[in-house]
């Protein structure tokens, strides 16, 4: 078999069919969770609501909108964004316009300059991040095409489409950039316009010759692909394309006034009632929250990564003590200033009743479940027939 033959072989087969890992999905994680982007957002009705929710292949029109808006990257298939950046690192002009499979006139451009580019599914399969990730790559000016959205049986997902352009924009005022990403409706003025499709872009001649002087974009664009494509447990891939974006970018003349609570982000603080179990850090679906003991299990750490964090609460819901409380409005500079901090630390010692390691806290020396059960003895249910008085025999039932 020659290397054409292999080629062949990889493109024939189809990844672009969404799958859901329904053990990434914070419904499996966490039975408080009240997360519903997915099914919410599903234009043809292909997830069901559930515990987790349930995909319905058959139903799937692969429009990718679930794809940027899952934070735990529970759905997976390869969306638009991966060719589309690959494709950008072609550009010369530094100006793309981007319509989706149905446009009708993808040959039509608002724009003298740049070109348009043809992506598969529904530009609501972007996500903020894909857009702060072509701004990374040099790309002056953006626009997302609408126009056709009307017309279109994904058309209810345009609300998604405005909001992703204008989160992007927003960030990027911290760049000066806020016009670098716009959205367009219009159909009045089109002009005849060099069209690519993203998984195939031109190779001219020309290219070949300036293939040196794009290294610099190409690898910034595996970067963040290799990024997205990371495995563990980790942010969705909308998330992750933000950070790879941020990471390539200079440092932001000032502090962007995006609200970073609409990208997920959140900032965890732990109180001084923390008994070093550890349940947050294990439960954390994206391992923004690490506990750390040292070698000889004396002393703890509970680091935390905002960077990480899709202020899904969990942390909250298992803190037995509630030690741990959410902050879903942080601000820049807790997001992307230390990249990891650490929140609490202390001296661990062994709790005298079952001998599991706890943080030292002045006198106490039983864990919390064994300091509880030496308060009730009976737990949290009484016996049948005990209502504080005498035992009473239970009911016969018949």
């Amino acid at each position: 078999m020659n290397l054409f033959d292999t080629a062949e072989r990889f493109a024939a087969i189809d990844r672009s069919q969404i799958t859901l890992d329904a053990g990434r999905c914070l419904h499996s994680l966490d039975r408080a969770s009240t997360c519903d982007l997915c099914f919410q957002i599903c234009p043809a009705e292909a997830i069901a609501p559930g515990k987790p929710p349930a995909l319905d292949s058959s139903k799937c029109e692969s429009c990718y909108a679930c794809l940027p808006v899952c934070p735990t990257g529970a759905y997976n298939a390869d969306d638009a964004v991966r060719s589309l950046l690959s494709a950008a690192t072609h550009v010369e002009d530094k100006i793309v316009e981007l319509v989706c499979a149905k446009n009708p006139q993808p040959e039509a451009g608002v724009s003298e300059k740049g070109v348009v580019i043809r992506l598969k599914g529904c530009l609501a399969g972007l996500g903020a991040g894909a857009y702060l990730a072509l701004a990374a790559l040099g790309l002056e000016r953006v626009i997302a095409r609408a126009e056709a959205c009307s017309e279109c049986e994904w058309g209810g997902l345009r609300p998604q489409i405005d909001a992703q352009v204008a989160l992007a924009a927003q960030f990027l005022g911290g760049w000066d950039k806020k016009k670098a990403i716009t959205s367009s409706d219009s159909t009045h003025g089109l002009v005849e316009r060099v069209s690519w499709a993203a998984e195939n872009p031109p190779l001219s001649r020309r290219d070949l010759f300036r293939l040196a002087a794009r290294q610099g974009q190409v690898a910034i664009a595996r970067a963040m692909e290799n990024g997205e494509r990371s495995t563990g447990r980790r942010p969705g891939r909308d998330r992750m394309r933000l950070l790879g974006a941020v990471a390539h970018l200079d440092a932001p003349q000032h502090e962007p006034d995006a609200d970073l609570g609409r990208f997920g982000f959140a900032a965890v603080t732990i109180s001084e009632d923390c008994n070093a179990c550890g349940a947050c850090g294990r439960a954390c679906p994206t391992e923004a929250l690490k506990f750390e003991k040292d070698n000889n299990e004396a002393t703890f750490a509970l680091k935390f990564s905002a960077r990480n964090c899709i202020g899904c609460d969990l942390c909250m819901h298992v803190c037995l003590p509630a030690a741990v409380s959410v902050n879903h409005a942080p601000t820049y500079a807790q997001v992307f200033g230390e990249e990891q901090a650490t929140l609490h630390e202390g001296e661990l010692v062994k709790c005298e009743r079952c001998g599991s390691l706890i943080a030292k806290r002045g006198e106490a020396r039983l864990c919390d479940l064994c300091e509880y059960r030496r308060k009730n003895p009976f737990g949290s249910v009484m016996p049948p027939g005990f209502s504080g008085g005498p035992l009473k025999p239970p009911e016969t039932r018949l």
